[in-house]
């Protein structure tokens, strides 16, 4: 499939709902000091997310998924689930 490395798998989830389940080019969450962009195959890892936006980019439009106080992220194997 063409353009199948360069996605992973989102799971956004909030208190009451899925807010997003699907493939995604890149995320943009905020941490406390800045954006972290995440990509395919990102190093795994787990961070606790700051006060922004979180955006997810798929082909060439973007998508903002929600707006967070905290939340927690986590990265491995090519999935990426965000809680918020």
């Amino acid at each position: 499939m063409a353009g199948s490395k360069s996605k992973f798998t989102l799971s956004v989830i909030s208190q009451k709902e899925i807010v997003y389940y699907g493939n995604c080019d890149v995320l943009f969450v905020p941490s406390d000091h800045d954006v972290v962009a995440i990509m395919a195959y990102h190093t795994p890892m787990i961070m606790k997310l700051g006060k922004g936006k979180v955006v997810m980019r798929d082909g060439s439009s973007d998508r903002e998924l929600g707006t967070v106080e905290t939340g927690l992220l986590y990265v491995g194997d090519n999935q990426v689930s965000v809680l918020i």
